[in-house]
């Protein structure tokens, strides 16, 4: 009886061991599923993460601006070659590519920071001045010096364009603002060099001072930049202002009689100069004349002499007659002239005249 109990005992010890197994085979197929949508998953999100990638390299440059791909901190290509052109253009995403963009197409503007005195922006913009001093505040109000020891306000505005992208970009470290210590350099050298005069009063003379100076040192740091129009301007500190004022006005009154007698002295000379022309040309005239009427009485006076020669006595009286009839053309009285004879007596004129002819008798008459 007892192996039926072990039988028994023996099929209830297998049985719940089948269970398990299904158990595990549905679990297996569960995870399996589920690695495979995570796969699924992960190949999108790499897809995805390729085409950002991708696409985040892309880079629009303007039509006034030049870039360079600069990859580890160094510039890409050689030479022109380094210069990407306006439109679309690709590469690695930073920290790899570093696209730095230039704009060379546009005007630069740095204004001077020295030399000026300090006032709000809103003031500044709106063109009003603060209110004067009693005197030179040096700690609120930039000045310069000029040679003769004169104190001015001096301000500059100057444009630039960038002709070499590569050197104004790496060669210097914040080219803007060695160009801004330039146009501050270049207003204290000129102040230096001009009297108070030559300052306020010549503007331009002034200004050429200053360009010059930046020119030399843009050529000699090879900055890569071309200048455009320079607005320079000159102004007497405040509280000094109505002085110069009043000797700007006598200088201008000065200036003002002097061109005028400038003008006078130059009207009288050109009428002078043309009247005296004219008297030249006039007497030139009369030379001229005068030399070929001699010349032409001499010709004729050369083609006498054979005539002469061959008979002077006739020669004499025929040159008497003639100039005597030539004299006598215009003489109202009838007068004669006649030459002597070969003693010495004048000749004698007969005239044989008729007498009167009678008037004809007319039929009424006795």
């Amino acid at each position: 009886m007892s192996e039926p109990h072990d039988h028994s005992h023996h099929d209830h010890d297998h049985a719940p061991a089948e269970q398990p197994a299904a158990a595990v085979d549905t679990g297996s197929q569960a995870l399996d599923e589920a690695l495979r949508s995570s796969f699924v998953i992960v190949k999108v999100v790499l897809v995805v993460l390729v085409v950002v990638f991708i696409f985040s390299g892309v880079r629009a440059v303007g039509p006034q601006e030049r870039a360079i791909v600069l990859r580890f901190g160094k510039p890409v290509g050689n030479g022109e070659e380094q210069l990407l052109k306006p439109g679309f253009h690709w590469a690695f995403p930073y920290p790899i590519d570093e696209i730095v963009k230039i704009r060379v197409g546009e005007i630069q503007t740095v204004t001077s920071s020295v030399g000026w005195f300090s006032q709000p922006e809103a003031q500044e913009i709106a063109g009003v001045e603060p209110p004067s001093l009693p005197s030179l505040n040096p700690s609120a109000e930039g000045y310069a010096l000029t040679g003769d020891a004169n104190i001015v306000h001096v301000r500059a505005t100057m444009r630039y364009r960038i002709t070499d992208p590569l050197a104004y970009e790496f060669d210097f470290n914040g080219a803007s603002n060695l160009v801004q210590n330039i146009l501050n350099n270049a207003l204290v050298h000129a102040a230096s060099h001009s009297t108070v005069d030559f300052a306020l009063l010549n503007n331009a003379g002034f200004k050429e001072k200053i360009i010059a100076r930046v020119n030399e040192q843009i050529s000699g740091r090879k900055l890569g930049i071309t200048l455009e129009p320079v607005d320079v301007r000159v102004v007497p500190p405040k509280f000094v202002k109505e002085s110069f004022d009043q000797v700007l006005a006598a200088e201008q009154d000065r200036s003002r009689a002097i061109n005028q007698s400038q003008a006078n002295a130059s009207s009288t000379n050109s009428a002078a100069q043309a009247q005296a022309n004219q008297m030249i040309l006039e007497g030139e005239s009369d030379k001229t004349r005068a030399v070929q009427k001699i010349s032409t009485e001499a010709t004729r006076f050369t083609s006498y002499l054979p005539q002469y020669q061959a008979n002077p006595k006739f020669f004499r009286d025929r040159k008497l007659t003639e100039t005597l009839t030539s004299v006598l053309t215009n003489e109202p009285d009838k007068k004669f002239a006649f030459p002597s004879d070969l003693n010495g007596k004048p000749y004698e004129l007969r005239l044989q005249l008729n007498r009167e002819p009678k008037n004809p008798k007319s039929e009424s008459q006795p």
